[in-house]
């Protein structure tokens, strides 16, 4: 059975789903440290001035667990996350198609970032018809018999390798900041729908 180890991702980019549909099982390291301005509470959506990152407020200490990460709730900062995502694709062909659903996951009671981001993940996986063989380990992997450890590739101060070559889609903003690759889920998914899941199946 082909695995694949990831870590726990805030609506996770394009090239993580690339990943999880080539694999039978996956494994979510929610064991591994929080790090700073990584995925893990941040992801990056298109809005009508270009690249927006959204990032999540958090209550840690230095070498933290991500599993043991305390969502911040002293702003609303869901209220205003959810006002930039759907200011960004109110316009898009399929946001209303998965908006209440989508609102009604990211709106549930959480107090863990891993719990708020496994959540989301598994919604998507659902909408997008990923079966997929998930398991969570709250103990950081050391040494491990994956075929594919993906913990270090997806990272917010780098490109991903190989991103700028995946297949253009049309992004409603395109015409004032040309075509953005590896965005968050959120912005193929609104904007291919249903088809989402053949772009990330012919993804190399």
């Amino acid at each position: 059975m082909s695995s694949l180890i990831l870590s726990s991702h805030y609506f996770p980019c394009i090239a993580y789903f690339a990943l999880l549909v080539k694999n039978e099982k996956v494994v979510v390291d929610t064991g591994a440290h929080f790090i700073k301005q990584s995925y893990r509470n941040r992801c990056v959506i298109y809005s009508s001035n270009g690249k927006l990152a959204l990032s999540i407020p958090v209550l840690k200490k230095n070498k933290t667990p991500l599993k043991d990460v305390l969502l911040d709730f002293k702003t609303d900062w869901r209220k205003s996350h959810w006002k930039s995502i759907s200011s960004a694709y109110n316009s898009s062909p399929f946001f209303e198609f998965y908006e209440d659903d989508l609102k009604d996951v990211f709106f549930g009671k959480y107090t863990t970032l891993a719990e708020l981001n496994t959540a989301l993940l598994r919604h998507i996986c659902k909408e997008l018809n990923i079966l997929l063989n998930l398991e969570l380990s709250k103990d950081y992997i050391i040494t491990t018999d994956y075929a594919s450890d993906f913990r270090e590739a997806l990272d917010a101060k780098k490109p991903y390798p190989g991103a700028e070559e995946f297949p253009r889609y049309i992004q409603i903003f395109e015409e004032k900041h040309g075509f953005i690759s590896n965005l968050s889920i959120l912005d193929l998914l609104f904007h291919e729908g249903p088809e989402t899941l053949n772009y990330l199946k012919n993804l190399a």
